[in-house]
């Protein structure tokens, strides 16, 4: 693990169909720093899914996460209302999903989520509509609030299938 992450471990457990870890991140530059290591992982056909409250964190990492691709700051936007946010990065498409306002999982097919799957990086917020059609491969980020503190977030990172492999060799 990148020992200047500005992140703190606070658990690691292993169980048969994942792998779990989890941080606590101090402030924003945290989660740009903890975007910045995932960022270094992905390949095409890799999902990230974003879950937590409004406002706990979840676009914040979106932004920093793709940034990472560009030699220019990107303005990323949560795609509430349009629900998909497209970018040509340099290495692959990246497709930033919000589900928020999705209502029925029949929609999916209409945005273009499962062929987004296949053709880059895609990142999920608010992924629980997707229910049995996410991939096996793929990892979860709950952002928690920290207490009272209103820039501390607890992050979950739980991977399946090859994320499973790879968040051990990363953060063990």
């Amino acid at each position: 693990m990148n020992k200047n992450i500005a992140i703190k471990k606070s658990d690691s457990h292993e169980y048969f169909d994942h792998h779990e870890v989890k941080f606590i991140l101090g402030d924003l530059q945290a989660t740009r720093q903890l975007a910045e290591l995932l960022a270094q992982y992905v390949r095409i056909g890799d999902i990230l899914c974003l879950k937590g409250e409004l406002g706990s964190g979840k676009t914040a990492f979106a932004k920093a996460f793709i940034n990472n691709f560009f030699d220019r700051r990107e303005e990323v936007l949560s795609p509430s209302f349009g629900l998909v946010q497209i970018f040509s990065a340099p290495q692959f498409v990246i497709s930033h999903y919000d589900l928020y306002r999705v209502k029925n999982p029949e929609e999916l097919e209409e945005i273009g989520l499962e062929e987004a799957f296949t053709h880059g990086v895609t990142l999920i917020e608010w992924p629980e509509i997707i229910g049995s059609r996410l991939p096996e491969d793929h990892i979860e980020l709950t952002f928690d609030y920290m207490g009272s503190d209103e820039e501390s977030r607890i992050v979950s990172i739980t991977g399946y299938g090859f994320w499973q492999v790879l968040l051990k060799e990363i953060f063990n």
